[in-house]
């Protein structure tokens, strides 16, 4: 799986109401602290999340404006797919999947970054990947 080379720019307010949304999915999807940073690939202290949830945007880098791009497509997807719930979408991430080889996504998702995030997504999502 090759990733888009197209450079994602969002304003301070769009990446604010990006960070917004991410963190009501990881809420939804009860992920722990260390889980949250993984996901959206930021290498720091767990005081960060705090600021995100106090107002402070996701960082204007291209690898955590792709991870976030992904989350809340797989997010949008889990809605679709769960419509009653929130919970359903966190219980489906956590539970093996004959179409990801057995595997939880949700430890695709840690474990394979981008490339995982995407096929994650691809396989809710049936108008991703076709390219």
């Amino acid at each position: 799986m090759t990733e888009s080379t197209d450079k994602l720019e969002f304003s301070y307010e769009q990446r604010l109401m990006l960070t917004r949304r991410v963190m009501e999915l990881f809420d939804d999807w009860s992920l722990g602290k260390k889980e949250q940073l993984q996901l959206l690939g930021i290498d720091g202290k767990e005081r960060m999340l705090t600021q995100f949830r106090y107002g402070t945007p996701i960082p204007d880098e291209q690898i955590v404006l792709q991870r976030v791009r992904h989350l809340i497509g797989i997010g949008d997807a889990l809605f679709h797919n769960f419509p009653r719930t929130t919970a359903g979408g966190g219980v489906w991430l956590r539970h093996t999947n004959k179409y990801l080889r057995k595997r939880p996504p949700l430890s695709i998702m840690l474990e394979d970054g981008i490339p995982g995030l995407k096929q994650v997504w691809i396989n809710l999502d049936c108008t991703q990947g076709w390219d």
